[in-house]
């Protein structure tokens, strides 16, 4: 009878420990959610380039990013997540081409106000019922809605629209994303970097690409 008991005992930790690993990669709860999401992120302009020679001109900069994403459970703890999100950024030129532009000019930056439409393919680890950590990789399509080109300095003060024909830049833009994240019951904690896949310039001869680096807050109803 005591060896039946031990044997009762250590299969239903055996059957336990498996279903406990199932949820970690296969959780039955999982249920589409809604979620919003705010972003700092850093912008990171790539080099401009012409015939195969590139130059490092602007600096780093700085935004934030609002919205919202649907996550869709497909198979297992793999789901796929669309969202919708409006953003704000800007970057500058590097200090040692102001003389290079005009020697009275001491700062100019480029500010960027438009939409992202992201579609991301992820999995998450169900550690716990309330901890879950997620990887994701995907596309997202950027629209700008304005761009402006502000110059200052000795008696200067002006802007321009970097759309347009005489602007010189293009509004759309598609990303590569990748990133991971953690979820606390309802709340979300993630970093991401975005890799410009599209030459944002529209002289052909002249290439250029934007990327960037977000940290991401989150809440899912």
């Amino acid at each position: 009878m005591k060896k039946l008991f031990i044997s009762m005992i250590a299969a239903l930790a055996i059957t336990g420990s498996a279903a406990a690993q199932d949820t970690v990669l296969n959780n039955p709860d999982n249920r589409p959610y809604f979620g919003i999401r705010v972003a700092g992120e850093v912008t990171c302009p790539g080099e401009v380039s012409e015939d195969g020679i590139g130059v490092g001109i602007f600096k780093n900069g700085g935004g934030i990013e609002f919205g919202g994403i649907y996550n869709i459970p497909v198979v297992a703890n793999f789901y796929v997540e669309p969202g919708v999100k409006l953003y704000y950024n800007t970057y500058s030129l590097k200090d040692k081409y102001f003389d290079l532009v005009d020697g009275d000019i001491t700062g100019c930056s480029i500010r960027k106000f438009g939409m992202r439409i992201p579609v991301m393919a992820g999995y998450h680890f169900d550690f716990t019922p309330e901890i879950k950590v997620h990887i994701f990789t995907g596309p997202e399509l950027e629209i700008g809605f304005s761009a402006k080109e502000k110059l200052s300095g000795r008696n200067i003060d002006v802007s321009g629209d970097l759309y347009g024909d005489e602007g010189g830049m293009k509004r759309v833009d598609v990303l590569w994303g990748i990133g991971a994240g953690v979820t606390y019951q309802k709340f979300y904690v993630g970093v991401s970097g975005s890799l410009g896949m599209c030459n944002m310039m529209d002289e052909s001869d002249t290439k250029f690409h934007e990327n960037r680096v977000s940290f991401t807050l989150g809440y899912n109803f």
